[in-house]
């Protein structure tokens, strides 16, 4: 059914998953929703928006990369010449890049459904002082999400075709150049971002909402954004800008990496 097909099981899928979550919020054991639930209580709204900026700002950051991505590949695609002799134009980057987020938010949404499984592991278990488990959640849920970006990571880089194929085929060879440049380059990193999106949802669960919020910001915003625009002024190059995520992945990381071992130094055992 083509688009209209596209259009209808987004539909279906967002119905489907309203109905597991009501289903699931009106037969819990554990908890009963009721008009006293529906109160809004300010020190405790105060808390939830604190713990959960993290998230927010985790699922609206690939609003901002497509935002962002978008006007800059409008802008130089004109001049950014393919292998062929041809220019990349407008229209491919753009429909490039709209499937590299997909591909993009799949990995992520791995990611943060597996961070988030631990969550409520290291929050008990802070509270109820035991340290010891809060640091073994932690590894095996920093091993799981490099398993998943490792795993990714060569899919994109052994086989960015078999990964363009899904989303159609018959492609013109410009379309494909740019698709595969787009998966290699702007996808180099997915290792490292795969391990910022966990990290910032660990520090969340240990309740450091504050490093959290600025983990997921630095990664999508603070330094992914400027980058992009940066090297696109300079370059005038829709490929070269590519290379932004990657260095975002990269400052990012090295900040994520100090930021959850500052957090579980302060623990009493040695994290290692």
């Amino acid at each position: 059914m083509e688009v209209r097909g596209a259009a209808i099981a987004t539909v279906i899928g967002q119905l489907v998953t309203f109905g597991m979550s009501v289903f699931y919020l009106t037969r819990s054991k554990s908890f009963k929703i009721n008009k006293d639930a529906a109160k809004i209580e300010n020190r405790t709204l105060g808390k939830i928006v604190s713990v959960g900026m993290a998230s927010l700002i985790v699922q609206l950051s690939i609003v901002v990369i497509i935002a962002v991505n978008n006007n800059l590949l409008t802008k130089y695609g004109y001049g950014t010449i393919a292998s062929t002799g041809q220019a990349f134009g407008a229209v491919i980057p753009l429909a490039v890049v709209g499937i590299v987020m997909k591909v993009f938010g799949i990995v992520v949404s791995i990611v943060i459904g597996i961070s988030l499984g631990g969550q409520p592991i290291i929050g008990f278990n802070m509270g109820a002082g035991k340290i010891d488990r809060v640091k073994e959640t932690t590894r095996k849920i920093t091993k799981l999400v490099l398993f998943v970006g490792t795993v990714a990571f060569l899919l994109f880089e052994i086989a960015p075709d078999a990964v363009i194929s899904l989303f159609g085929s018959h492609n013109t060879e410009e379309y494909m150049e740019y698709a595969r440049l787009c998966i290699r380059i702007f996808l180099g990193g997915i290792i490292l971002t795969c391990y910022i999106k966990s990290a910032a949802i660990i520090l969340q669960s240990m309740g450091n909402s504050a490093k959290s919020t600025i983990l997921a910001l630095l990664r999508d915003v603070l330094v992914f954004v400027p980058a992009s625009i940066i090297i696109a002024m300079i370059s005038k190059n829709i490929v070269t800008i590519l290379w932004a995520a990657v260095i975002s992945d990269a400052v990012a990381a090295i900040v994520g990496i100090f930021f959850l071992r500052t957090e579980i130094h302060k623990l009493s055992t040695p994290f290692y």
